[in-house]
């Protein structure tokens, strides 16, 4: 086993971010990496864990509207400090339907990742990337009404089809997702 150990942090809206911090922390496991993952939706400030005794942090974001979850801008920006003097690797990651698409996948890893945590003020990331996100239209999504018809508007622009009632669709890239995380690890 190693004696690397890192933190994961991330804020999902539908459950993309949250799918791919649990696999990030799967591939740690696999690794023999020590990995503590946090919802920042349900970790209080005081219970946040001292960064010096890790090896790497990677944030995560969903983004809606172009914006990070709310509780992820909060914790970058509260924590802006501690993770500049960080002496350890950092990495950031955000999931958005538009990551998927060849033609915007460029901007959306720059823009969503690495010019985001520049504006609040985290000055350097060692790795970023940008996944593709959820459609989920079943039954047991976790979007609400308003949220799928606003989806499926984009989607249908995006793609020229209609998004249909009942689908599940994935536009994460797990190889891709795999080996952004192999390669961090090798950062460590």
């Amino acid at each position: 086993m190693s004696d690397k150990k890192i933190l994961i942090f991330y804020g999902t809206r539908f459950g993309a971010t949250e799918g791919v911090a649990g696999k990030m922390a799967e591939l740690a496991r696999e690794n023999g990496i020590q990995t503590e993952v946090f919802n920042l939706k349900d970790l209080p400030g005081d219970r946040i864990p001292n960064f010096g005794d890790y090896d790497g942090i990677m944030i995560g974001s969903s983004i809606k509207i172009g914006q990070w979850t709310r509780d992820v801008k909060r914790f970058v920006g509260n924590y802006k400090d501690e993770l500049n003097s960080f002496k350890g690797k950092k990495g950031f990651f955000v999931c958005s339907a538009y990551a998927a698409d060849p033609d915007s996948y460029e901007r959306v890893k720059v823009e969503y990742t690495k010019d985001a945590c520049e504006k609040l003020g985290v000055e350097k990331l060692d790795l970023y990337d940008a996944f593709g996100g959820l459609m989920d239209f079943s039954e047991t999504s976790r979007m609400g009404w308003l949220d799928k018809q606003l989806l499926k508007m984009a989607a249908k622009v995006a793609s020229g089809e209609k998004a249909e009632d009942g689908s599940y669709n994935d536009l994460r890239d797990w190889d891709q997702i795999e080996n952004f995380t192999l390669e961090f690890f090798k950062k460590l």
